[in-house]
């Protein structure tokens, strides 16, 4: 398993119910709302990112979550508030990935 969700596995499970979780939680279910492409730094990265709408009425810090994916994958990712959706009932949780690309062989 990877370090991160790859763009293929976020994509894939687009408007899905993941789960956050930190250490002294049970956690909560947030929807994985989009998925964007990045400017990497240059032709060796990638980057892309995730945004997460968190249920109604709640606002979470930055922190680094426990992500668990709805086919059963989990990773470590630092997750950060950039405000309210364009309705106003769910604050957003964005993730940012740049990575180096796997080197074909």
């Amino acid at each position: 398993m990877s370090l991160v969700p790859s763009r293929t596995d976020l994509e894939q499970q687009l408007h899905q119910p993941w789960h956050l979780s930190w250490e002294g939680s049970e956690g909560l279910a947030v929807t994985l709302a989009e998925v964007f492409s990045g400017t990497p730094m240059n032709a060796r990265y990638e980057c892309y990112s995730a945004t997460f709408a968190q249920p109604a009425g709640v606002q979470l810090p930055q922190h680094t979550y426990l992500l668990g994916s709805p086919a059963g994958q989990q990773w470590h990712v630092l997750l950060s508030p950039i405000g309210p959706d364009a309705d106003g009932k769910h604050h957003l949780l964005e993730a940012v990935f740049h990575l180096e690309r796997p080197t074909e062989g």
